[in-house]
């Protein structure tokens, strides 16, 4: 079949191919109604598009592929055309260029010319060959539409008025921005940044609508988020304007031409139904799926349009999470859903287990096949995501006998009412004596329980029993482990209390492994006999990932933490306790993996919560500041850092005393703040007395003994006293890697420590044998782009420097440099001394020319210290300043 057949003008190849997708998308025998009605009195024109309709499948394809690119010839002169007019006026504004194509016309950057005022703007030019009268009427209809809009996320129409040539145009406020999609994979925004980001959306779509227009093609690259996270939504080119019944009128569509966009239209505009405002609702539900999975609705791929609009009408989608599930078998363990998850701050299970519930309802909701069963307004569909965020019921119902059962009643409701009200609540009554009654005699029984079966492990040191052995606490909790799994097999609720409690206490001796067996026989028993949404299932999960933070076992720690958030702010409210602690934990969680801005914000919604109830949670309120202080001290924010130990200190002597186990602690965090400061005496004794404290608190082993040991060793190393320091790094190494592990990471920091002593001490080889293992370390239980690698390989490429190898030095130093640009501004200490290094080696393979400017650069930043890196860094200065003095001209 040929184009010979029927004479095609670029305008015609257009109109043949919109009566070929929307008569594929009709029943077979409404079409040749439908082509009658289309075409008119063009009877060559309808025997085309019937020709093309009646070919095999995959003729038609190929026509329909061929349609598309002779169109694309034909306006290919014209784009030519397009591109070429930068420079030229169009009324008060000069073109500057293009910005891109649109269905009915061309948009250009353009800047106002008249001197009386500096502005960009966006304008839209129609496209010349295709200005029939009624594409010239819709290009008027969006200027008066944006005329009557006047929303802060609305791009607002600034001017219009038509060319010399008759070219009707607008000139719109300039967005520059990225696609919402593109900026919120970018910034890496979670699941509740994206869903408030989305309400913003949902206000403006609201406001068109409570201005009578409907905007028929609300899609990512028609809302763009400036940098400054506003969202802005474009391009009412197609929007119609709709009667007070929110259905819009005939006005701009003529019959049978789908302007549309098929992945984000809705069943009624591809079955040529009439338009209302639930279409622009059932775009929103579209937009959120994307949003939420970054996945489409439908899998709409290489699919001919009479599929597509078969698939969009009648294929029921999946849940978000079932779709990303599905995703997860077809795939298996895919690169491409892991950067999906991690741009939401998840795992893939974590992100599917996230979206189950609520956000599945909501969004199924939003893109139900019949528009009366959508949310009956933008505004609604806001309000059940901002319930979801608030941890409160949502309005929206899935499809299931609940819902079929209020119909019911709502078509009945005097008879239902009448009828039920007096049962419901006499069988409320009873049932509440019932649930009373019997949470009293359980509660009561099951604490007899625990006090007699503690009682007998605590009189176990008696010396009748021990017949003058001592008994340690370590052995009294050993034996209540066993006990507690053997003898209380049968009643499962006390036994999981009692093995969290036991775990717990195993967790502040140091404990990790036995602190986490108790603690996750304690969840399983919990998630067993209780159900996986019973809020000491959340506490249970809360305690694990605590545990699991400490053993640096940190995906699995976050899945549980993040399940646990969940269902305390469903059951306890998201200003609860049980949250606070969720937030807090996740502070630790974030720190720990090098992610400072998620930790400043968990540890900063922890302290919005225990603030008020500081009263009953004082202690835990200390916890959050201190989390937070450390946050900030990595930040280099000194004086808030320092505020906030003082007060954590200040709360923690008042309510528990000066030898609280926190004490040390705290004492341990403000001797690295001194050292921070460069009071290096108090530093020292600061430290001095949080070893003691923990030594005498905790005992000898404790993981807090080691990490203090080690900031001290950090302190006498910059002091020069090289034996002690090296004294102090090898017991901290030797007490991690007992406490933690050897695979921890603080014991690859630890290595790293000690190398740049033997690196200082002349020791090379020892060195780079420790940075190896410190880096294999890192490789198995940190991100690749933690500092903590960062560290390692800057020590690595000074070592490599120093022994004559500065060519092998500068791979890792680059690797390092890009790393150190993730969290840190070039003015920063950690940025500086790795430029230095940089510096270094490249002067040591003698570019003198491209190392000077690094080198007097990062000598420039770490000017006003006096710390090891601060002393490499001058050292390059003067190495420079040597060699330049040696080249000079005599």
């Amino acid at each position: 079949m040929s184009s010979r057949t029927i004479e095609l003008t670029p305008e015609r190849w257009r109109r043949v191919e919109e009566l070929f997708a929307a008569a594929q998308a009709r029943d077979p025998a409404a079409r040749s109604a439908y082509l009658a009605e289309a075409c008119g009195d063009d009877a060559e024109l309808r025997r085309y598009v019937e020709s093309l309709l009646g070919a095999d499948p995959a003729i038609a394809s190929s026509v329909e592929d061929a349609i598309s690119r002779t169109a694309r010839e034909a306006f290919a002169d014209e784009r030519e055309a397009e591109d070429g007019i930068a420079g030229t006026r169009i009324g008060a504004y000069r073109i500057e260029r293009l910005l891109g194509y649109g269905g009915m016309g061309v948009v250009y950057l353009a800047r106002r010319d008249d001197r009386q005022f500096e502005r960009q703007v966006a304008i839209k030019l129609g496209k010349r060959r295709l200005l029939d009268p009624m594409t010239e009427a819709r290009l008027r209809s969006e200027r008066q539409i944006l005329a009557n809009l006047d929303h802060p996320n609305v791009a607002r129409l600034l001017d219009g008025g038509t060319t010399e040539d008759g070219v009707p145009y607008l000139v719109m406020e300039y967005i520059d921005g990225i696609r919402i999609d593109e900026y919120c994979d970018r910034h890496r925004l979670s699941i509740r940044e994206r869903l408030e980001l989305f309400r913003v959306i949902c206000d403006a779509v609201h406001y068109a609508h409570q201005a009578l227009v409907v905007h028929r093609d609300i899609k990512p690259s028609n809302i763009l988020v400036t940098a400054k996270g506003e969202p802005k939504l474009l391009d009412f080119g197609i929007a119609k304007l709709v009667d007070a019944e929110g259905v819009a009128g005939d006005g701009l569509t003529r019959t049978g031409v789908a302007v549309l966009t098929p992945e984000h239209a809705s069943p009624e505009q591809l079955a040529g139904r009439p338009v209302t405002t639930a279409t622009d609702v059932y775009a929103l539900g579209v937009l959120l799926h994307q949003l939420l999975t970054g996945l489409p609705l439908h899998d709409l791929q290489g699919l001919s349009p009479a599929e597509v609009a078969r698939t969009v009408c009648q294929v029921p989608p999946l849940k978000p999470s079932d779709r990303l599930a599905a995703a997860q078998r077809a795939r298996g363990d895919s690169v491409g859903l892991r950067a999906v998850a991690r741009d939401r701050q998840l795992q893939v299970e974590s992100l599917i287990r996230t979206l189950k519930g609520d956000l599945d309802t909501i969004v199924l909701k939003a893109v139900h096949k019949e528009p009366e069963r959508r949310y009956v307004s933008a505004a609604k569909l806001s309000d059940d995501v901002d319930a979801y965020l608030k941890s409160l019921p949502i309005s929206a119902q899935p499809d299931s006998w609940a819902y079929r059962t209020g119909k019911f009643v709502r078509r009945h409701k005097l008879a239902v009412a009448m009828s039920g009200a007096f049962l419901a609540v006499l069988y409320t009554m009873l049932v509440a004596l019932f649930v009373q009654n019997e949470r009293i005699m359980a509660e009561r029984d099951h604490a007899r329980e625990i006090a007699r079966f503690l009682e007998d492990i605590f009189t176990s040191p008696d010396p009748a029993n021990t017949r003058g052995l001592d008994i340690t606490a370590k052995e009294i909790l050993a034996t209540g482990a066993a006990r507690i799994t053997t003898e209380l097999a049968n009643k499962p609720e006390i036994q999981s209390s009692l093995m969290e409690t036991i775990g717990r206490v195993y967790l502040n001796l140091g404990e990790y492994a036995p602190s986490i067996d108790m603690l996750e026989k304690s969840l399983e028993l919990r998630m067993e006999t209780l159900g996986s949404d019973h809020p000491t299932v959340a506490q249970a999960k809360n305690e694990l990932a605590a545990a699991l933070i400490r053993k640096a076992e940190y995906t699995r720690a976050r899945t549980l933490l993040e399940e646990s958030l969940e269902l305390n702010r469903r059951e306890q409210g998201a200003a609860s306790r049980e949250v606070a602690e969720n937030l807090y934990n996740l502070a630790e969680l974030h720190l720990a993996m090098g992610e400072l801005d998620s930790a400043e914000r968990y540890a900063k919604e922890s302290i919005d919560i225990y603030t008020p109830i500081q009263a009953e949670h004082a202690i835990e309120l200390a916890e959050a500041k201190n989390a937070l202080a450390r946050i900030l001290q990595v930040r280099g924010d000194l004086d808030r850092t320092e505020a906030l130990l003082r007060e954590a200190i200040g709360i923690v002597e008042a309510r528990a005393g000066s030898d609280h186990p926190l004490m040390a602690y705290y004492l341990q965090n403000l001797g690295v703040l001194l050292k921070s400061k460069g009071d290096l005496d108090a530093a020292e004794r600061t430290l001095n007395e949080a070893i003691d404290a923990a030594r005498r608190i905790l005992g000898e082993k404790h993981d807090l003994v080691a990490t203090t040991l080690a900031i001290q060793g950090s302190l006498l190393h910059g002091r020069g006293d090289y034996p002690a320091a090296e004294q102090a790094y090898r017991e901290a190494l030797a007490l991690d890697a007992e406490a933690r592990g050897e695979s921890h990471p603080f014991v690859g920091y630890d290595m790293t420590s000690l190398a740049m002593l033997l690196h200082d001490k002349g020791d090379l080889a020892g060195a780079e044998s420790l940075l190896g293992g410190a880096l294999a370390i890192y490789a198995e239980s940190l991100d690749e782009n933690h500092q903590y690698v960062a560290s390692a390989l800057t020590e690595l490429g000074a070592v490599l420097t120093s022994a004559g190898r500065p060519g092998e030095a500068l791979a890792h130093l680059e690797r390092a440099l890009e790393i150190r640009r993730l969290d840190y501004a070039e003015d920063t200490v950690f940025f500086a001394s790795t430029l230095s290094e940089y510096g270094s080696a490249l002067l040591a393979l003698g570019d003198t020319d491209r190392a000077r400017p690094l080198i007097e650069r990062s000598a420039a930043v770490l000017a006003e210290h006096d710390d090891r890196r601060a002393r490499r860094a001058r050292m390059a200065l003067a190495h420079l300043q040597e060699t330049a003095s040696a080249h000079a001209p005599p």
